[in-house]
Protein backbone atom coordinates (compact mmCIF):
# COMPACT_ATOMS: atom_id res chain seq x y z
CA UNK A 1 0.00 0.00 0.00
CA UNK A 2 2.96 2.38 -1.07
CA UNK A 3 1.82 6.45 -1.56
CA UNK A 4 0.70 5.83 2.16
CA UNK A 5 1.69 7.90 5.10
CA UNK A 6 0.51 5.51 8.45
CA UNK A 7 0.49 7.35 11.81
CA UNK A 8 0.10 5.80 15.10
CA UNK A 9 -2.19 7.05 17.00
CA UNK A 10 -2.52 6.70 21.07
CA UNK A 11 -4.78 9.03 21.69
CA UNK A 12 -6.62 12.18 20.09
CA UNK A 13 -4.70 14.54 22.47
CA UNK A 14 -0.72 13.01 22.43
CA UNK A 15 -1.28 12.24 18.90
CA UNK A 16 -3.10 15.58 17.60
CA UNK A 17 0.46 17.09 16.06
CA UNK A 18 1.45 13.92 14.67
CA UNK A 19 -2.16 13.54 13.15
CA UNK A 20 -2.21 17.21 11.90
CA UNK A 21 1.92 17.06 10.68
CA UNK A 22 1.58 13.91 8.59
CA UNK A 23 -2.34 14.84 7.03
CA UNK A 24 -0.57 18.29 6.19
CA UNK A 25 2.12 16.51 4.52
CA UNK A 26 -0.39 14.06 2.56
CA UNK A 27 -2.28 16.71 1.18
CA UNK A 28 0.59 18.37 -0.38
CA UNK A 29 2.69 15.19 -1.67
CA UNK A 30 -1.09 13.93 -3.14
CA UNK A 31 -0.64 10.52 -0.53
CA UNK A 32 -3.31 8.58 1.30
CA UNK A 33 -3.19 8.81 5.22
CA UNK A 34 -3.31 5.52 7.26
CA UNK A 35 -4.58 6.05 10.71
CA UNK A 36 -3.87 3.60 13.40
CA UNK A 37 -4.26 2.40 16.51
CA UNK A 38 -2.86 -0.48 18.47
CA UNK A 39 -4.67 -2.47 21.14
CA UNK A 40 -2.58 -3.80 24.30
CA UNK A 41 -3.20 -7.65 24.08
CA UNK A 42 -3.77 -8.07 27.78
CA UNK A 43 -7.65 -6.17 27.19
CA UNK A 44 -8.14 -9.43 24.96
CA UNK A 45 -6.42 -11.81 27.49
CA UNK A 46 -8.02 -10.33 30.54
CA UNK A 47 -11.18 -12.27 29.41
CA UNK A 48 -13.40 -9.15 30.86
CA UNK A 49 -16.42 -9.19 28.60
CA UNK A 50 -16.70 -5.02 30.13
CA UNK A 51 -13.26 -4.14 29.38
CA UNK A 52 -13.00 -5.41 26.52
CA UNK A 53 -16.49 -3.38 25.13
CA UNK A 54 -15.65 -0.69 26.96
CA UNK A 55 -11.92 -0.69 25.02
CA UNK A 56 -13.52 -0.95 21.41
CA UNK A 57 -15.65 2.20 22.57
CA UNK A 58 -12.68 3.77 23.39
CA UNK A 59 -10.68 3.05 20.61
CA UNK A 60 -13.64 3.65 18.16
CA UNK A 61 -13.75 7.44 19.50
CA UNK A 62 -9.89 7.82 19.58
CA UNK A 63 -9.56 7.04 15.62
CA UNK A 64 -13.01 8.41 14.44
CA UNK A 65 -11.76 12.17 16.62
CA UNK A 66 -8.31 11.55 14.47
CA UNK A 67 -9.84 11.47 11.47
CA UNK A 68 -11.87 14.20 11.70
CA UNK A 69 -8.72 16.03 13.00
CA UNK A 70 -7.62 15.29 10.17
CA UNK A 71 -9.67 16.24 7.60
CA UNK A 72 -9.80 19.60 9.29
CA UNK A 73 -6.52 20.32 7.40
CA UNK A 74 -6.47 18.13 4.33
CA UNK A 75 -10.01 17.99 3.46
CA UNK A 76 -8.89 15.61 -0.21
CA UNK A 77 -7.23 13.32 1.09
CA UNK A 78 -8.33 9.76 1.49
CA UNK A 79 -8.08 8.48 5.02
CA UNK A 80 -8.36 5.31 6.07
CA UNK A 81 -8.46 4.25 9.68
CA UNK A 82 -7.87 0.73 11.89
CA UNK A 83 -7.38 -0.81 14.52
CA UNK A 84 -5.19 -3.96 15.44
CA UNK A 85 -4.45 -5.83 18.72
CA UNK A 86 -0.44 -5.92 19.18
CA UNK A 87 2.49 -4.52 20.14
CA UNK A 88 3.26 -0.90 18.72
CA UNK A 89 6.89 -1.33 17.67
CA UNK A 90 6.11 -5.08 15.78
CA UNK A 91 3.00 -3.31 13.95
CA UNK A 92 4.23 -0.45 12.72
CA UNK A 93 7.57 -1.65 11.83
CA UNK A 94 6.18 -4.95 10.29
CA UNK A 95 3.85 -2.43 8.30
CA UNK A 96 6.70 0.02 7.56
CA UNK A 97 7.49 -1.55 4.39
CA UNK A 98 3.91 -0.63 3.05
CA UNK A 99 4.18 2.82 2.98
CA UNK A 100 6.06 5.57 2.45
CA UNK A 101 6.46 6.97 5.88
CA UNK A 102 5.63 5.69 9.17
CA UNK A 103 4.78 9.09 11.72
CA UNK A 104 4.39 8.35 15.64
CA UNK A 105 4.09 11.42 18.70
CA UNK A 106 6.52 12.46 21.39
CA UNK A 107 6.11 10.70 24.59
CA UNK A 108 5.11 13.11 27.43
CA UNK A 109 7.40 15.33 29.42
CA UNK A 110 8.39 14.06 32.56
CA UNK A 111 8.07 16.06 35.38
CA UNK A 112 7.66 19.22 33.49
CA UNK A 113 10.90 18.28 30.89
CA UNK A 114 12.03 18.33 27.75
CA UNK A 115 9.75 16.25 24.73
CA UNK A 116 11.55 13.35 23.77
CA UNK A 117 11.02 11.02 21.19
CA UNK A 118 11.71 7.21 23.07
CA UNK A 119 8.95 5.57 20.95
CA UNK A 120 10.63 6.47 17.80
CA UNK A 121 13.95 4.74 19.00
CA UNK A 122 13.40 1.45 18.13
CA UNK A 123 10.52 2.16 15.60
CA UNK A 124 13.13 4.87 13.29
CA UNK A 125 16.30 1.71 13.64
CA UNK A 126 14.13 -0.95 12.36
CA UNK A 127 11.97 0.69 10.06
CA UNK A 128 12.16 0.39 6.25
CA UNK A 129 10.78 3.72 5.39
CA UNK A 130 11.39 6.96 6.95
CA UNK A 131 9.85 8.08 10.64
CA UNK A 132 9.05 11.00 11.77
CA UNK A 133 8.88 11.62 15.08
CA UNK A 134 6.64 15.04 16.09
CA UNK A 135 6.52 16.36 19.68
CA UNK A 136 3.08 18.96 20.66
CA UNK A 137 5.02 21.75 19.82
CA UNK A 138 3.46 24.98 18.00
CA UNK A 139 4.39 25.21 14.42
CA UNK A 140 3.88 29.28 14.23
CA UNK A 141 6.68 31.21 13.51
CA UNK A 142 9.21 28.39 12.95
CA UNK A 143 11.11 28.59 9.58
CA UNK A 144 14.13 26.47 7.82
CA UNK A 145 14.88 22.46 7.62
CA UNK A 146 17.89 21.62 9.24
CA UNK A 147 20.13 18.74 8.33
CA UNK A 148 22.91 17.06 9.80
CA UNK A 149 25.58 16.46 6.97
CA UNK A 150 29.06 13.79 7.91
CA UNK A 151 29.47 12.36 4.55
CA UNK A 152 28.27 9.31 4.88
CA UNK A 153 25.43 7.88 2.50
CA UNK A 154 23.21 7.72 5.20
CA UNK A 155 23.67 11.39 5.46
CA UNK A 156 23.41 12.05 2.08
CA UNK A 157 20.06 10.21 2.05
CA UNK A 158 18.85 12.59 4.75
CA UNK A 159 20.20 15.29 2.81
CA UNK A 160 17.90 14.78 -0.48
CA UNK A 161 15.18 14.05 1.91
CA UNK A 162 15.52 17.48 3.56
CA UNK A 163 16.03 19.11 0.14
CA UNK A 164 12.73 17.71 -0.83
CA UNK A 165 11.12 19.21 2.27
CA UNK A 166 12.61 22.74 2.34
CA UNK A 167 11.44 22.94 -1.02
CA UNK A 168 8.07 21.77 -0.28
CA UNK A 169 7.84 24.39 2.45
CA UNK A 170 9.30 27.18 0.57
CA UNK A 171 12.20 27.51 3.39
CA UNK A 172 16.12 27.54 3.85
CA UNK A 173 17.77 24.24 4.06
CA UNK A 174 20.28 24.80 7.17
CA UNK A 175 23.06 22.27 6.55
CA UNK A 176 24.62 21.61 9.80
CA UNK A 177 28.33 19.88 10.02
CA UNK A 178 29.98 19.80 13.20
CA UNK A 179 32.87 18.15 15.36
CA UNK A 180 33.64 17.58 18.70
CA UNK A 181 37.17 17.44 20.09
CA UNK A 182 38.60 14.23 20.92
CA UNK A 183 38.79 13.21 24.40
CA UNK A 184 42.38 13.15 26.12
CA UNK A 185 41.64 12.29 30.10
CA UNK A 186 43.57 13.89 32.78
CA UNK A 187 44.80 17.16 30.11
CA UNK A 188 43.68 20.48 29.12
CA UNK A 189 44.70 20.66 25.58
CA UNK A 190 44.43 23.76 22.67
CA UNK A 191 44.03 21.78 19.80
CA UNK A 192 46.31 23.68 16.59
CA UNK A 193 44.89 26.33 14.65
CA UNK A 194 45.66 23.95 11.42
CA UNK A 195 43.24 20.88 13.11
CA UNK A 196 40.01 23.76 13.32
CA UNK A 197 41.16 25.09 9.44
CA UNK A 198 41.36 21.46 8.12
CA UNK A 199 38.29 20.51 9.75
CA UNK A 200 36.37 23.36 8.74
CA UNK A 201 37.52 23.01 5.27
CA UNK A 202 35.88 19.02 5.37
CA UNK A 203 32.98 20.42 6.65
CA UNK A 204 32.67 22.95 3.95
CA UNK A 205 33.51 20.10 0.83
CA UNK A 206 30.79 17.45 2.80
CA UNK A 207 28.05 20.05 2.60
CA UNK A 208 29.11 21.20 -0.99
CA UNK A 209 29.18 17.78 -2.08
CA UNK A 210 25.50 16.82 -0.77
CA UNK A 211 24.39 19.99 -2.47
CA UNK A 212 26.19 19.13 -5.52
CA UNK A 213 24.52 15.57 -5.62
CA UNK A 214 20.68 17.47 -5.33
CA UNK A 215 21.58 20.41 -8.01
CA UNK A 216 19.55 18.45 -10.91
CA UNK A 217 16.34 18.11 -8.75
CA UNK A 218 17.10 21.59 -6.97
CA UNK A 219 18.51 23.74 -8.43
CA UNK A 220 17.35 26.63 -6.70
CA UNK A 221 17.90 25.28 -3.14
CA UNK A 222 18.34 28.18 -0.65
CA UNK A 223 21.11 26.54 1.82
CA UNK A 224 22.47 28.05 5.06
CA UNK A 225 25.53 26.37 6.07
CA UNK A 226 26.64 25.56 9.93
CA UNK A 227 30.48 24.23 9.84
CA UNK A 228 30.93 24.27 13.60
CA UNK A 229 33.20 22.99 16.57
CA UNK A 230 31.34 21.19 18.87
CA UNK A 231 28.53 18.43 19.55
CA UNK A 232 26.85 17.53 16.74
CA UNK A 233 23.77 16.90 19.02
CA UNK A 234 23.93 20.27 20.72
CA UNK A 235 24.69 21.93 17.33
CA UNK A 236 21.77 20.10 15.54
CA UNK A 237 19.11 21.20 18.37
CA UNK A 238 20.57 24.78 18.82
CA UNK A 239 19.33 25.33 15.24
CA UNK A 240 16.76 23.28 15.70
CA UNK A 241 14.66 25.11 18.08
CA UNK A 242 12.87 27.79 15.58
CA UNK A 243 13.06 25.08 13.27
CA UNK A 244 9.94 23.66 10.99
CA UNK A 245 12.03 20.11 10.81
CA UNK A 246 14.72 18.67 11.40
CA UNK A 247 16.03 15.84 9.00
CA UNK A 248 18.67 12.96 10.21
CA UNK A 249 20.29 9.77 9.20
CA UNK A 250 20.36 6.56 10.22
CA UNK A 251 23.19 3.74 9.86
CA UNK A 252 20.88 0.71 9.68
CA UNK A 253 18.62 -1.41 10.65
CA UNK A 254 18.02 -3.95 13.73
CA UNK A 255 17.15 -3.85 17.52
CA UNK A 256 19.88 -2.17 19.56
CA UNK A 257 18.72 1.12 18.26
CA UNK A 258 21.44 3.22 20.05
CA UNK A 259 24.07 1.73 17.62
CA UNK A 260 22.16 1.23 14.82
CA UNK A 261 20.70 4.35 14.79
CA UNK A 262 23.57 6.42 14.97
CA UNK A 263 24.53 7.99 18.11
CA UNK A 264 24.22 11.64 16.61
CA UNK A 265 20.11 10.63 15.27
CA UNK A 266 20.02 9.13 18.81
CA UNK A 267 20.67 12.07 20.67
CA UNK A 268 18.80 14.59 18.89
CA UNK A 269 15.34 12.14 19.19
CA UNK A 270 16.39 12.14 23.03
CA UNK A 271 15.37 15.68 23.18
CA UNK A 272 13.73 16.72 20.45
CA UNK A 273 13.41 20.31 19.41
CA UNK A 274 11.50 20.82 16.18
CA UNK A 275 9.71 17.68 14.60
CA UNK A 276 11.92 15.47 13.08
CA UNK A 277 12.11 12.75 9.90
CA UNK A 278 15.26 10.23 10.44
CA UNK A 279 15.59 9.46 6.11
CA UNK A 280 15.95 6.36 4.57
Amino acid sequence: MKNQILVGVKDPDTSRAAVLWAAERAASRGLGLSLLHIVDEGIRRSGSPDLIEATGSAVEQVLTRSADLARSVASGVNISADSVEGNPLTELVRRSADVDMVVVGSDPAANGGSRHGTRGFRIAAASTTPVAVIPELDPRGRNGVVVGVDGSDSSRHAFAFAADEAERLGQELIAIYAWPNPVVYGYDLAFPVDYVEDLTETGHEAISRAIEWVSADHPTLDVRRVVSQGDPVTVINGEAANASLVVVGSHGRGAVARFLLGSVSHGVLARLAAPTVIAR
